[in-house]
């Protein structure tokens, strides 16, 4: 890291970073020895590993993997059904919930004609890119 912002950042970061990437400690046993919070060593470590990804922590990578896990165990447990009949309902219940999105988007865009209509501001975003 180059730019240091503040005078702490300036004074202590590469302190954190040594501590965690030589001594290999955590960020409980850094904050012990640095004055600095708790949540600001977390963001440096943080930002450290994302530039550095071969100092992630066994820790970091056990987490990374079990956040993995989990998300094709969610995306496995729900399965098709497979009868007929409950595709049907399935297909029901599908069709009656997105015909209560599409009134739900157009009483909200009501709801914005009336408030530019009323208070006389524009409130939708301009379409297509600034130049």
């Amino acid at each position: 890291m180059k730019y240091y912002r503040t005078e702490k950042q300036r004074l202590y970061y590469d302190k954190v970073i040594a501590l965690y990437r030589d001594k290999h400690m955590g960020r409980k046993s850094i904050e012990k020895i640095i004055p600095v919070s708790n949540w600001t060593i977390s963001e440096w470590i943080r930002n450290f590993v994302a530039e550095n990804p071969s100092y992630k922590s066994a820790r970091m990578k056990q987490a990374e993997e079990r956040r993995k896990k989990k998300a094709v165990l969610e995306s496995v447990a729900s399965p098709m059904p497979s009868d007929m009949n409950s595709l049907k309902a399935e297909v029901a219940r599908l069709r009656t919930a997105l015909k209560e999105e599409s009134i739900r988007a157009d009483l909200y865009d009501e709801m914005i004609n009336v408030a530019e209509e009323q208070f006389k501001i524009p409130i939708r975003k301009k379409a297509g890119t600034k130049q």
